[in-house]
């Protein structure tokens, strides 16, 4: 009861906070979130309920810069207790977490080094992109697709129009899974047989993360870029075992364990502004000893165009090479080939978006709507709803469970 009760005394309160000029490297939001299921599944409730409270500071003495933020969570649903997980290394989401906590420091003139935890996005495809894929997600809510921040040293400059940036992870951040057998669960109802009974184990991620190197360059009206990257990949193999012992009734308990193998990819990226549009493509390759992993060419292209303070924008991407297994057990690779459709746009009195996302093989998606409306400068209110559809043995359509509307109270500051 502790978080919520936070929750509701910073929206009541920071309205009336009194904040000094020093106070201006401070910001955050504070919100309340409820959601309404179409159906009751496996004794989870057709309703659900969120609280979120995230702060950020940043400061810049002189050429540097130094930025922490701090996000705690209360869900109406299961959750662990409340710990501290700065790693982000365990099996369930954290009720408390440390989003940033970096320095940047310079270098010299238009180079500089960064160390702590803090995202990394190099992906040119927004939707889906082979360089941002290897990145670690939580899917705790598939939705809303996270990203996870990681801890890392990033070294990155510039000298006309060449730039690069030089990364290394000691420490392996693994993806995060929502419970399977849930609502929330991703694997399509074809991965295993019906009726089946899923039990987790919680397995150790390695230690060692990855190491990975972008080199950019502009030419004329095209940007070019190349990247290489080697280490474990952070999206797990899960492992299937029958435990005799667990066999007690008509259905199959099978226990899951994750593991992590090792992957060796290289991209190309290549974008130019052509008129009114914005033209993108990546392609790379992606190496793997493991059987059940397996190597893959995933290419992506999208078309951007701006409307106003919006944009639409539409990306296909593939795989060249089938996977060994059933593709929604590799999470990364589960909706390829896809496309995705995404319109935004931002509006005096507030801002809307509509996304379409559909899995060519099984021909499966979900629909996204989202419409905020800002009643102050603070305070804002959002509804919207993700409507999953098509064929079950899809990995958007085996979230048919989890169609939902949604309604949300934010307070900024």
């Amino acid at each position: 009861m502790i978080l919520p009760l936070l929750l509701l005394i910073s929206l009541l309160l920071f309205p009336f906070t009194p904040f000094t000029a020093e106070a201006n490297d401070f910001s955050g939001y504070a919100e309340l979130k409820g959601f309404a299921y179409s159906e009751c599944y496996d004794g989870e409730p057709y309703g659900a309920g969120s609280g979120t409270l995230f702060s950020k500071w940043e400061h810049r003495p002189g050429e540097a810069q130094l930025t922490a933020s701090l996000r705690a969570e209360w869900l109406t649903s299961p959750q662990d207790e409340l710990s501290f997980d700065p790693a982000d290394r365990r099996l369930r989401r954290s009720p408390l977490s440390l989003r940033d906590l970096w320095v940047r420091l310079p270098l010299a003139p238009s180079h500089d080094v960064e160390f702590g935890r803090f995202q990394l996005g190099w992906g040119q495809t927004d939707g889906y992109s082979p360089a941002d894929a290897f990145l670690p997600r939580d899917l705790t809510d598939p939705f809303t697709d996270e990203k996870l921040p990681l801890w890392a040293l990033r070294m990155s400059g510039q000298e006309e129009s060449f730039r690069y940036q030089a990364v290394l992870v000691p420490v392996t951040t693994p993806w995060r899974l929502p419970p399977l057998g849930s609502r929330y669960a991703p694997i399509a109802a074809g991965a295993l047989p019906q009726q089946t009974v899923l039990r987790e184990r919680e397995d150790d991620p390695p230690v060692p993360g990855f190491v990975a190197l972008r080199l950019l360059a502009t030419r004329g009206d095209w940007d070019l870029g190349l990247w290489i990257r080697t280490g474990v990949r952070p999206a797990p193999l899960l492992q299937f075992s029958l435990d005799p012992a667990l066999q007690t009734g008509a259905a199959p308990v099978v226990s899951v364990g994750r593991r992590y193998a090792r992957e060796k990819a290289v991209g190309v990226e290549l974008s130019r502004v052509a008129g009114t549009y914005v033209l993108r493509a990546e392609l790379a390759g992606l190496l793997s000893k493991d059987a059940e992993l397996g190597d893959a060419v995933i290419g992506t292209a999208s078309v951007e165009r701006g409307f106003g303070d919006g944009k639409l924008l539409v990306t296909l991407a593939a795989n060249a090479i089938d996977p060994p297994v059933n593709q929604t057990l590799l999470f990364d690779r589960a909706l390829l080939p896809a496309l995705i459709a995404a319109w935004n746009q931002t509006e005096p009195w507030g801002d809307w978006k509509l996304v379409w996302t559909v899995g060519l093989e099984h021909m499966d998606g979900v629909a996204k709507g989202e419409v905020g409306y800002n009643m102050t400068d603070t305070w804002k209110i959002t509804t919207g709803g993700d409507l999953p559809y098509g064929s079950e043995n899809g990995a958007l359509g085996a979230l048919k469970k989890a169609r939902r509307l949604y309604l949300a109270l934010r307070r900024s500051w």
